[in-house]
């Protein structure tokens, strides 16, 4: 591949995974409303059933999350074999100057913070869902 369709590769991908996010963003605050205005009344099989959806979706996500990685992975690779590329793998892996500890990229570090997010807010969701007691009003 060319340094021109590598490039193309890389600003689609980061496109796909602003797509996620977003996509992400707005399934989490439709759960969240759902759960305040609805499902903390519910009874338990209507909430297991939405926490259930709320899954399939959410590893829908993040089975894309992880193709994506890979793609990205793979035209990081196919980027560091170019001979005389327009900018090295060091500054498209960390496009701010920064000393990172242990050699990571701020790319590795936002790959990270993104899983570590998805699962927190998994987590905090089925908590809310199912054992969190919310106040009669």
């Amino acid at each position: 591949m060319s340094e021109a369709e590598l490039m193309q590769g890389l600003f689609t991908s980061g496109q796909t995974v602003i797509s996620l996010f977003s996509t992400f963003f707005a399934m989490i605050s439709a759960y969240i409303a759902g759960l305040y205005f609805f499902l903390n009344l519910a009874p338990l099989a209507l909430r297991l059933l939405a926490f259930f959806l709320l899954s399939i979706g959410l590893v829908f996500l993040g089975t894309a999350a992880a193709i994506q990685q890979r793609l990205q992975d793979g035209l990081f690779a196919a980027w560091a074999k170019l001979p005389s590329p327009i900018l090295s793998i060091e500054v498209l892996r960390n496009p701010v100057p920064l000393s990172l500890p242990y050699g990571w990229s701020l790319q590795e570090i936002g790959t990270a913070l993104g899983w570590l997010t998805a699962l927190s807010v998994y987590l905090a969701l089925g908590y809310m869902t199912f054992i969190y007691r919310w106040k009669d009003e």
